[in-house]
């Protein structure tokens, strides 16, 4: 896998061992981030499900301030730690070792430009995190979230609004911002 954009340009990452992820396609990431590209700049980007963490390694890339990293399988959390060492980039980054429900709990408070969301494909799962952060109010007002999913069934949300959903290959591509 290559980063596709900003000064680590066509730099490789490694991706966790195993079948229990599934990377993020360049294509995909190359989609979020034309859609989101005058808010990457300084901006504190989230990677929920993060596997390799392409999607908040491409963040810091292209000029986000800071990711922070959920994940919970030990070899993609492995491959995040590997990547942001071999890359220089751990100083910008926060990792949080745990299963994605429990850890965002702890970001009660914090506020984020960009989200990125990919979930084992389990609708009650990507459902649960979806509500979550809209409860906990983690986005900004100026901010965007993504999700990549199967289908997305409309949940009762507060403070995030659905803005357009595209086709990403075999998935589908969500995308919500903050709504008062």
């Amino acid at each position: 896998m290559r980063i596709t954009g900003g000064f680590l340009k066509n730099r490789s990452i490694l991706s966790p061992k195993g079948l229990s992820t599934r990377p993020t396609s360049e294509k995909l990431r190359q989609t979020v981030f034309n859609i989101c590209q005058n808010q990457v700049k300084e901006a504190h980007f989230l990677d929920l499900f993060a596997g390799s963490g392409a999607m908040g390694i491409e963040a810091l890339s292209r000029g986000a301030a800071s990711a922070t990293f959920i994940e919970n399988n030990r070899s993609a959390l492995k491959a995040i730690r590997d990547n942001l060492d071999s890359l220089d980039l751990t100083p910008l980054a926060t990792i949080l070792a745990g299963d994605v429900l429990l850890m965002v709990k702890k970001l009660e408070g914090r506020s984020f430009d960009l989200i990125y969301v990919d979930p084992p494909y389990e609708r009650a799962l990507h459902e649960k995190t979806l509500l979550l952060i809209d409860s906990l109010s983690l986005l900004t007002e100026e901010g965007t979230l993504f999700i990549e999913e199967l289908s997305l069934e409309e949940l009762p949300l507060k403070n995030l609004k659905l803005r357009k959903r595209r086709k990403a290959g075999s998935t589908f591509l969500y995308e919500f911002c903050f709504t008062p």
